[in-house]
């Protein structure tokens, strides 16, 4: 019974847009979730399910206090993480491809890249890397950002 409801619910969305004072016409909504619905996130897992197990299996990621990681998400925002520049690069092959065979778009505008720097400096490898391609689109690398409410920030030696 639950699931009509929510076939039906999702199936017979229309919305309108308001800017400043003045709102759109209705129009239907065909597919998607809505923006800040409780079981938006919930819902959305389903979808991307295929895409996180293609990551996960991998085997191309950090241990981090000797548990194997390569992805954090919660619903459309995702990280990748990475011991290399070779190996992110693999995952977001993988996250392509994946990507792709669900039909969902990776927002290349607002995908960045973040090196965090090892805790000793002489275990520094390299300061520069290549550029980080994702769609045919090369990533920005940035010295923090901000995931789930919280800043990350590259730590810089001094």
């Amino acid at each position: 019974m639950a699931t009509r409801v929510l076939a039906f619910w999702y199936s017979h969305q229309s919305s309108v847009v308001r800017w400043q004072s003045v709102f759109s016409s209705s129009f239907s909504i065909s597919n998607g979730v809505r923006q800040g619905g409780i079981l938006s996130p919930f819902l959305f897992r389903f979808y991307i399910r295929k895409l996180i197990h293609k990551i996960t299996q991998s085997g191309i990621g950090c241990y981090y206090m000797n548990r194997f990681v390569n992805i954090l998400a919660y619903a459309d925002d995702i990280v990748l993480l990475a011991p290399s520049w070779q190996a992110l690069q693999n995952l977001l092959h993988i996250l392509e491809k994946a990507s792709k065979a669900i039909s969902m778009v990776c927002n290349t505008q607002k995908t960045v890249c973040m090196v965090f720097n090892p805790t000793i400096k002489s275990k520094t490898v390299c300061d520069n890397f290549p550029n980080l391609i994702l769609d045919g689109h090369q990533l920005s690398f940035v010295p923090s950002f901000r995931y789930l409410g919280h800043n990350y920030y590259r730590k810089q030696y001094v």
